[in-house]
């Protein structure tokens, strides 16, 4: 794609996240390695973004690494990211699939009835990897369900509405 598309898929995302008032985000608690758990609706002041993955999965394998690129370049300035496995028994694997792909953010593990309930999702839905952003205040910025057309060019689209939100933080 040229740099033009690039542009412009910017500009479209932008302005597709800018047409409707956004919600609050339904909270989600994320089980942690070493017994700790966070919920979502703890992670104000910056953007965020939750994704859903599965270990074994080549596209949320591909996905995260570039997560992890973008939370690195905008951390300093308040961004974070989290991931959530559908694994069952994803306690073991999260660890694995950290040290495998160099992920450094918190990978954790939920019910998928839990993970469903915060995508707005069904079950036979849910496709991964999936991605929740919210912005400072805790408010829905993007959702991208599994196959969406965001994971195309997901570090150009990621990249373009972290900076939006913080633009939109610094006028605040």
């Amino acid at each position: 794609m040229t740099r033009r598309g690039l542009l412009l898929s910017g500009t479209a995302l932008v302005a597709a996240a800018q047409t409707k008032a956004p919600a609050k985000a339904k909270g989600l608690s994320i089980s942690l390695p070493g017994g700790k758990t966070v919920n979502t609706s703890q992670m104000v002041g910056g953007p965020c973004s939750v994704t859903i993955f599965k270990t074994t999965c080549p596209h949320c394998q591909k996905s995260l690494p570039i997560v992890e690129k973008v939370m690195k370049e905008f951390k300093a300035k308040g961004f974070r990211a989290i991931a959530v496995a559908v694994d069952e028994n994803a306690e073991p694997l999260v660890a694995g699939f950290a040290k495998n792909y160099n992920i450094t953010f918190p990978l954790g593990w939920a019910p998928i009835e839990d993970i469903c309930k915060f995508m707005d999702l069904t079950p036979e839905q849910l496709y991964v990897p999936a991605m929740k952003i919210m912005d400072g205040t805790g408010k829905v910025r993007g959702r991208y369900p599994g196959g969406d057309a965001f994971f195309n060019m997901e570090e150009a689209n990621l990249r373009n509405l972290i900076e939006m939100l913080l633009k939109e933080q610094r006028k605040a």
